[in-house]
């Protein structure tokens, strides 16, 4: 893979890395255009002017996510247009905390991707911008289930990217009946095996909502919440891991410290696609959606040329590469699968309208107190 997701050292990037080096608090962290500037849809991305010589900031994931990215949009976009796109690898949290430093003055990013779990606060510090959905030449393309999870209070801020679920990933070597549902990781044989995140982890708050989900409640009802702590209590004396980011996760499952573990479909099939024991179950109540959209800061002076990107993130074209190199789906519901990945993800029209999504917006508030009741049980 290129190796351009290592950062291009600048003084907008020192700026950052200061900001993100001052995140203390605990947050939640964190899936047909031609490139040679012709006809394509992100070809006429160089339409409105000449963007050769421009620099675009964007905060992206690292590893084999940025790695993806790089090869699928950054190098077809730099070589189509002469732009240079400068990666900041980083998390949600690190990245809503640069940009709420420097805020009133130059952003530090001028496209930043953001989990559902920080949107409400980055609309709510004024750090990202509504999203002009005329400047994006796929739009109509995008799925609309995909496209309303960044949609505060009926106005569009991001545009959704790449799209997988939480459910169960589980070792196919230690756990002879496969899970099938949320609760199955009560069963008496995998006491002492289960693994649980913490709260302040995307995943920890989506096996949370599964277990409520399944019950038939709804995570903002808090007698349907006290529910799903007192079946957690079962677990006290049962989980054997805490991981608080996707990477442990994975190391708990290889490594056998956890059997079984909410995870995201993507991370496990590509763990199951090295080889490794790994199996995956969409739980039957249903999964939890985990998305990760792109957003343009406010105040970026290089608006032209994040849109400019922007249809390229979006482009049927390009999305595929990226979801082969990541296994997750993309938004676009006119991408073409390779057949295996196809045989594995569920995309397009119509495949997460029955996902469960959690409703941040009315949640964030409560994460507090609620990762510390998780913290009474398991700390």
């Amino acid at each position: 893979m290129s190796p351009r997701t290592t950062v291009r050292v600048t003084p907008r990037t020192a700026l950052r890395t200061g900001a993100v080096l001052s995140v203390a608090a605990l947050t939640l962290t964190a899936c047909g255009a031609s490139t040679d500037g012709g006809t394509g849809t992100s070809g006429d991305a160089t339409a409105d002017g000449d963007l050769s010589g421009q620099t675009l900031t964007v905060a992206a994931y690292a590893g084999s996510w940025g790695e993806s990215f790089t090869k699928a949009f950054v190098e077809p976009f730099e070589e189509a247009t002469g732009a240079t796109v400068e990666l900041v690898p980083g998390g949600p949290a690190e990245w809503l905390t640069a940009l709420r430093s420097s805020s009133g003055g130059e952003p530090a990013y001028d496209l930043v991707a953001f989990t559902p779990n920080v949107i409400p606060s980055a609309v709510a510090a004024r750090v990202v911008q509504p999203l002009d959905t005329d400047r994006v030449a796929d739009w109509a393309d995008l799925n609309t289930t995909l496209v309303a999870q960044s949609n505060v209070g009926d106005v569009q801020y991001g545009l959704p990217l790449t799209v997988g679920s939480t459910g169960l990933a589980y070792r196919t070597d230690l756990v002879t009946d496969p899970p099938t549902d949320w609760s199955d990781v009560f069963r008496p044989e995998l006491c002492g095996h289960v693994g649980v995140s913490p709260l302040t982890f995307n995943t920890g708050v989506e096996f949370l909502a599964g277990l409520v989900n399944e019950a038939g409640g709804s995570l903002t009802d808090p007698a349907d919440v006290d529910a799903a702590f007192d079946r957690l209590q079962d677990l006290a004396d049962c989980a054997s891991a805490f991981p608080a980011d996707g990477t442990s996760v994975e190391t708990a499952l290889a490594n056998g410290d956890a059997w079984i573990s909410a995870h995201w479909d993507g991370r496990a099939f590509v763990q199951q696609n090295q080889g490794l024991p790994i199996g995956y179950a969409y739980p039957a109540s249903g999964s939890v959606g985990a998305l990760t959209s792109f957003f343009v800061t406010e105040g970026t002076t290089h608006e032209d040329l994040a849109y400019a990107f922007l249809d390229y993130l979006a482009s049927p074209e390009h999305q595929p590469v990226f979801s082969e190199g990541t296994w997750y789906a993309a938004s676009n519901d006119t991408n073409v699968y390779p057949e295996k990945f196809a045989e594995q993800i569920t995309s397009g029209p119509g495949a997460y309208d029955d996902f469960v999504w959690v409703d941040y917006e009315a949640i964030t508030p409560q994460l507090a107190d609620l990762q510390a009741r998780w913290q009474e049980i398991f700390g």
